[in-house]
């Protein structure tokens, strides 16, 4: 066999480069044959970006360039707001053949997102599925390890050998899913019996039935069980494919790692568009109207709770028309308490989604946080009161910002401690509204505080 390899030319993928993307752009104003050949040369999931990238005017001749067999994998990458969008600029044919192309969580997914996207009259999610089990999968809620699942499993009896079963996948590249990873034993009946690796079969000996070297206490997941579930055993026991079951340890399909990683991702995104009062996975390029109608709501919040601060602010207007410092000095404590207060914040929310939050433990995480805030206050406030006296040569102004940066490192400890608590005891999202009433709990205690003492120490 020949050594020497100098003739291969490695070309890393470095994805949809701003090379490519100005390229596509002079191909749609100028040169629509070249729209092709660039196209085609471009991962589905790059496809998808540069989709995300262009003006609504100009995606259906994108769409119109994608190869049949790429388009279902490139919808199903879509942000929710884009796919809207681009499923009404292709025809039912078209959206039949994307979904045919795509194993069966992503199918259903794209399925249920098609009848989402239309009106009244349009396909129904089931009428787009062609498969009987597939259509099972849209009974499934969204947020359950069922709505996670894919059917396509490679399963072997427990008395086959491990010659056989790889035989079985050297000859079946027609049905295997992609990936297999692991496989798994059942019965007849499909009851999950064990599993096996891939990595490990390859390594065993030919004539070693699967009974004797698999896996008897696999790791399952209920097909009603929380996504979140499904999420917590991926990271604690580090595995690629989990096995779903039902009430009589049936084996219904399984998740994978690619599609735990997806919904860790889209609730990452979640959050950081709730929190800015944003739809998560919206258009770049959606209409003004939307726009406004997402955004709006946010921002009258924001505007409530600036009123708020700013009432606690007019009770001293007359303490701060004596001693303008304080003007200069207050939006500082207000501040250091709406950085403490996330902190805070992010730690209890975390907690929350990962399930570590309990009855139990939830008093003695608010003492160890209301310590914690005391202790940092106290170094902070004595170098602002340093800081103060320094520059302003007041003693009693740095012992009111001293008193008022510790009051409202308290205050933060505890607004960040029991806002997402009583949030999700009321079933609210904590990462949508904890943000702005924790920053109003910082911003009017600590503007009262400092303004109250000043008021009765100073004035």
């Amino acid at each position: 066999m020949p050594s020497d390899t100098n003739h291969f030319e490695v070309k890393p993928h470095r994805g949809l480069t701003e090379q490519t993307y100005v390229a596509v752009l002079e191909a749609l104003e100028h040169n629509r044959p070249r729209l092709g050949p660039l196209i085609g040369d471009l991962h589905p999931a790059d496809v998808a970006d540069l989709l995300e990238r262009l003006p609504r005017d100009k995606r259906g001749e994108v769409l119109q360039a994608i190869p049949f067999e790429h388009l279902g994998e490139v919808v199903a990458e879509l942000e929710e707001g884009v796919k809207e969008n681009v499923l009404q600029l292709l025809g039912p044919e078209e959206v039949r053949v994307a979904i045919s192309e795509l194993e069966s969580d992503d199918a259903a997914d794209l399925a249920q997102s098609v009848e989402d996207a239309g009106d009244a009259t349009g396909p129904d999610a089931e009428d787009l599925l062609t498969d009987r089990q597939q259509k099972h999968l849209l009974e499934y809620p969204a947020d359950v390890a069922g709505g996670l699942m894919q059917l396509e499993v490679v399963t072997a009896l427990p008395t086959q050998t491990v010659g056989e079963v790889l035989e079985y996948l050297r000859d079946g590249e027609d049905y295997l899913p992609n990936n297999p990873g692991t496989i798994f034993v059942v019965n007849s009946h499909r009851k999950l019996l064990g599993t096996v690796s891939l990595n490990r079969l390859v390594k065993a000996p030919f004539t070693i039935a699967l009974q004797e070297m698999m896996r008897r206490e696999p790791l399952t997941i209920a097909d009603d069980a929380p996504q979140n579930e499904a999420v917590t055993i991926f990271e604690k026991y580090d595995i690629h494919n989990l096995a779903v079951v039902n009430k009589r340890f049936e084996l219904l399909g399984r998740i994978t790692i690619d599609d735990v990683l997806d919904v860790v991702l889209a609730e990452n995104h979640r959050q950081q568009a709730r929190a800015a009062g944003l739809m998560e996975g919206s258009d770049l390029f959606a209409p003004v109207t939307q726009t406004m109608r997402h955004r709006l709501p946010w921002l009258v919040v924001n505007l409530g709770t600036a009123i708020l601060a700013a009432s606690v602010i007019a009770l001293f207007e007359n303490s701060i028309a004596k001693l303008t410092t304080l003007a200069v000095l207050m939006p500082i404590v207000a501040s250091m308490g709406g950085n403490a207060t996330t902190q805070t914040q992010t730690v209890i929310i975390r907690g929350l989604a990962l399930g570590q939050i309990t009855p139990q433990n939830a008093w003695a995480l608010f003492r160890k946080e209301f310590l914690s805030g005391g202790y940092i206050g106290t170094v902070l406030a004595l170098t602002m009161a340093l800081g103060c006296w320094l520059l302003y040569g007041n003693r009693m102004l740095a012992l009111v910002i001293a008193l008022a940066t510790l009051a409202n490192h308290f205050i933060a400890a505890f607004g960040g401690w029991v806002t997402p608590l009583v949030l999700k005891r009321f079933n609210y999202d904590p990462a949508v509204a904890t943000s702005v009433i924790t920053t109003t709990f910082t911003d009017v205690g600590g503007f009262f505080a400092f303004l109250g003492l000043a008021t009765l120490l100073l004035l």
